[in-house]
């Protein structure tokens, strides 16, 4: 941020407005070529900041057809968009009594007066837009999280079934919604109705068994209390030796911590960046200090290989949840992928 406007009031350059409006775009109902025509008209502008201290530090005075030329698009074209970017106040009209455009200089050839088009709502919106932007990423995000554990829930439903023909409905319904990027609560209804019918499987199973075997009850019950499973997920220990050995990325990130809850911040650092979103939050109130290491080494150990890191945690996870894979197996797997891993990595730089 640099610059001082008339009001005495630091702005940023107008290069870093333009990339507030940019990445605030879909939420304003931007199109593209709007963006570029507000784009050239910016690169008239001869000052770094657009700021009310001179004329020409805010109003573009250029003509349409220079606008035209410089984003190789039709006269009718660039008039179109600058109506669309008044409709939606990022600039504004400061006509003169016949309509035109101009300016008038003195003999420094300093623009004294001039009329044409106003940027100052880039300036006067710029944190309102910076808002929007963190808003729409942070509703993209929950989305992504979203869709991610459907599709998990729905794999999940597939690995339970003995016939895929039980559940073609829904899978078809799911597979279009997908296709189609449906609203939140499409999702979210769809993620109720698969968890419905996972839950009405895992019931069924309990009962089997303990139609066949009261031992085998006991045993089934205390598998999915979440008491039992904190417990023993809590039990589990992890040498230094074994976590270097492993994991030596993750390793590298945490050798600093200065203590337990310092390195806590720290795997958090990581979950963000790898997008883990509340599924790394609500792992951490069922596993112990130790698992959550493993599990964020292994994903962290091979993240350029992995698509979707939040997707591959909900999978991994519902695989130790279920049996299908022994917490101590990440070691022996992490092991395996060292790669460029003992290469050390600033995680600062990319949250």
């Amino acid at each position: 941020m640099s610059g001082t406007a008339g009001q005495g009031i630091c702005t940023p350059k107008k290069w870093m407005l333009l990339r507030a409006v940019e990445e605030a775009r879909e939420p304003l109902g931007v199109k593209s070529t709007t963006l570029n025509v507000l784009r050239a008209m910016i690169s008239f502008m001869s000052g770094d900041q657009i700021s009310a201290d001179q004329d020409d530090h805010h109003i573009c005075f250029a003509s349409n057809v220079a606008i035209a030329k410089r984003t190789h698009v039709s006269v009718q074209t660039v008039e179109r968009h600058i109506s669309a970017l008044v409709e939606l106040g990022l600039i504004r009209r400061v006509m003169s009594a016949n309509g035109k455009r101009w300016a008038r200089r003195n003999r420094q050839g300093r623009v004294v007066t001039a009329t044409g088009l106003s940027l100052m709502p880039l300036s006067e919106r710029h944190s309102e837009f910076i808002q929007e932007a963190q808003r729409h990423a942070d509703r993209v995000l929950e989305f992504t999280v979203l869709r991610d554990k459907v599709s998990a829930a729905l794999a999940r439903l597939r690995e339970l079934v003995a016939d895929d023909t039980a559940i073609s409905d829904l899978m078809a319904t799911v597979r279009n919604a997908l296709r189609r990027k449906p609203e939140a609560n499409v999702l979210g209804e769809l993620l109720a109705e698969i968890s419905v019918e996972i839950s009405q499987i895992k019931q069924a199973d309990t009962e089997n068994l303990r139609a066949n075997d009261h031992e085998n009850e006991g045993h089934k019950e205390d598998s999915l209390n979440p008491i039992v499973k904190k417990e023993k997920y809590s039990q589990i220990q992890v040498s230094p030796d074994q976590m270097e050995r492993s994991f030596p990325r993750l390793c590298s990130e945490l050798r600093l911590a200065r203590d337990q809850s310092h390195c806590d911040r720290l795997m958090d650092d990581i979950a963000e960046y790898l997008r883990f979103g509340q599924t790394w939050y609500a792992m951490k109130s069922t596993y112990g200090p130790a698992l959550r290491f493993m599990v964020l080494g292994y994903i962290f150990q091979r993240a350029e290989n992995i698509k979707s890191h939040q997707a591959y945690l909900i999978s991994l996870i519902s695989k130790i949840d279920r049996g299908d894979m022994q917490p101590t197996a990440l070691l022996a797997h992490g092991s395996k992928i060292r790669g460029s891993a003992g290469h050390t990595h600033d995680i600062s730089s990319r949250s």
